[in-house]
């Protein structure tokens, strides 16, 4: 049978047998192995995507029955190639053991969050009823969801776009991505200067040299959650967890900024 359907975004196409499961064709036909088959009989909640935007265990439904349906796999939950809040979540408050079922919860409290951005810890645990789990004991589990109500909360993610959001933004792509030209060339003045614990930097040539020798430090870094942005004319500061080879820590940034680009950057950890 052939079947119509968009999948994380993009219309997908497949000629199926009529007993296909959902979780088979999104694993074998499209190679999106988020959803894992656990158990096959709609038990373990491993397999859940959401069909409509609804959680659904796809191992208890047909390919054919989604035929029309919009499906989001927990590969397409990311906003702009970035981690929701509540993937931010499961990282820092380790949510996360063996991982196998992790990408089912995941799509699954999205859907809860979405109903009600606001649940108790007991309405939590009712929604994991569906899930098992034998490795976390989903103590962390739940206290990964408040924490993505409270990064969920925060104005990073309630701030409409503006020109300063923008530039956040385009901070973050940068040093995430180790393109320290694009990030100096783009985002500072010529003149700008950067103040840190280890230093005064002035002119792009000072801060391109900056940022290399300490990427050089402390490796890769990524960006798990923006703990608070607040802008005001001409400014914006922002506290955010990143995870570098030094491990995971709290940075503090403040920025000022003249037409569109930095001229003072005042930066700090613990």
């Amino acid at each position: 049978m052939h079947i119509d359907l968009t999948v994380n975004g993009q219309a997908r196409q497949a000629d199926v047998e009529p007993r296909l499961l959902l979780v088979d064709l999104l694993r074998d036909e499209f190679g999106l192995t988020g959803a894992k088959v656990g158990c096959d009989t709609g038990q373990c909640g491993s397999c859940v995507v959401l069909v409509d935007g609804v959680s659904v265990k796809s191992c208890a439904m047909l390919a054919v029955q989604a035929d029309g349906a919009n499906i989001t796999t927990v590969e397409g939950l990311s906003e702009a190639g970035r981690l929701t809040p509540l993937q931010a979540a499961f990282q820092t408050m380790h949510a996360v053991q063996c991982g196998f079922c992790t990408p089912g919860m995941i799509v699954s409290l999205s859907d809860l969050l979405k109903r009600n951005p606001d649940p108790t810890e007991e309405e939590v645990r009712l929604w994991l009823e569906g899930h098992l789990c034998r490795c976390t004991g989903y103590e962390n589990v739940v206290r990964a969801v408040e924490a993505a109500r409270q990064i969920g909360k925060s104005p990073a993610h309630i701030l409409a776009d503006t020109p300063l959001k923008q530039l956040y933004e385009r901070q973050v792509a940068y040093l995430e991505a180790s393109d320290f030209d694009a990030l100096v060339e783009n985002n500072y003045h010529e003149d700008a200067i950067l103040t840190s614990f280890d230093g005064i930097y002035t002119g792009r040539d000072a801060l391109r040299e900056y940022f290399r020798n300490r990427a050089q430090s402390q490796g890769q870094i990524d960006f798990l959650s923006t703990e608070k942005y607040v802008e005001s004319d001409g400014a914006f500061y922002y506290e955010a967890l990143v995870r570098s080879a030094e491990g995971v820590r709290k940075i503090y940034n403040g920025c000022v900024v003249r037409d569109g680009k930095i001229t003072h950057h005042f930066e700090g950890a613990k």
